[in-house]
């Protein structure tokens, strides 16, 4: 099995880089990355059967001329806004299953764009395999109604992702998440405890309490609120200041989760290791099962099931917790600790 890892010298990507290399299914590692000398540095630390290789994504030609001979595509390069629809288009063309980690939801359109490409090449695709989306699709599939007994809320679930902002995601999605933050916002039901901020879809986002949430809060309450050039301000002094937010409180790397009413289901990811294996594990399974699954852009939940989900979890030292919130609803918390 021969892939090629896009965007394999940021943040996921290195981590999803060392789960390939580990895999004794994977023949073959492409890391691809606009900084050369980065993505080669990390060939050479990793394993006799990591290449490297230099692509802008951004350009259709040159990512078409590194898909030859590769069989499948992990793209953790981001944002999902700029970058995802191309990628997806480009692996579709040439007849390449994909799998992306997703900062981010395609729009409708757009996803209907891809989902015809992939069905007219005859091989599939997973767009989201991260932790928002990814997991929240997992945990509102697998996990929220299955715990808590009675007929669900009609709502669609909330979704949520806590992160650590010292130990957990790299330039882009700290710069996403900086960017979209549109005010301050009530814990969900379910949540860690920390300081939440809603995003333009309707989810959310949170930081630990203390320094971090204080940061959050003040940067993205002023200097963001100046239009499109003080957002890109307060994403500088977010990144800028990321490491002197660490202290004070314990908590996990990241963590994502759904609600819906009283309802929840949440993972904790101490490590910080789970969007990169998820993501890993998506686009092995996609290679193994070309020609026997169903062409098109798939919704992660039909590629890897609760069981599925559950040893993934285990794997990166995660731990998937469901149930109803006491204080909405009497009932103790059913903890399923891998």
């Amino acid at each position: 099995m021969k892939i090629a890892l896009l965007g394999a010298a940021g943040f996921l990507g290195r981590a999803a880089a060392l789960e390939f290399s580990r895999r004794p299914d994977v023949d073959e590692l492409i890391l691809v990355d606009y900084v050369i000398r980065d993505a080669k540095r990390l060939a050479k630390a990793l394993s006799a059967k990591c290449r490297w290789a230099m692509a802008d994504v951004g350009k259709p030609i040159e990512l078409t001329r590194l898909l030859e001979g590769i069989d499948a595509v992990a793209c953790a390069v981001g944002p999902c806004g700029e970058y995802e629809k191309a990628v997806l288009t480009a692996c579709a063309a040439k007849c390449v299953v994909a799998a992306t980690s997703g900062d981010g939801t395609l729009p409708e359109a757009d996803r209907g764009e891809v989902d015809a490409a992939f069905r007219a090449s005859g091989v599939s695709a997973v767009s989201g395999c991260g932790l928002m989306p990814g997991w929240t699709e997992l945990l509102a599939a697998h996990f929220l109604d299955a715990e808590s007994p009675g007929p669900a809320p009609s709502a669609g679930p909330t979704r949520h992702l806590f992160f650590s902002p010292w130990r957990f995601g790299g330039y882009a999605f700290l710069r996403g998440v900086a960017k979209g933050i549109e005010g301050p916002a009530e814990t969900p039901p379910g949540a860690p405890a920390g300081g939440y901020f809603s995003l333009p879809d309707g989810s959310l986002v949170g930081v630990p309490e203390g320094k971090a949430a204080r940061r959050f809060r003040g940067i993205t309450g002023t200097v963001g609120r100046l239009g499109p050039v003080g957002k890109e301000f307060s994403a500088a002094l977010l990144l800028w200041l990321r490491n002197s937010m660490a202290g004070g409180v314990e908590a996990p790397a990241a963590a994502s989760g759904v609600s819906s009413g009283a309802r929840y289901a949440r993972v904790e990811d101490p490590a910080g290791r789970l969007a990169a294996l998820t993501l890993v594990e998506t686009t092995v399974l996609l290679a193994n099962a070309k020609g026997r699954i169903r062409p098109g852009l798939l919704p992660l939940p039909e590629l890897i099931g609760r069981e599925e989900a559950e040893r993934l979890a285990a794997a990166a030292g995660a731990r998937i917790l469901a149930g109803d919130t006491p204080s909405l609803r009497p009932g103790p918390e059913s903890g399923m600790s891998p």
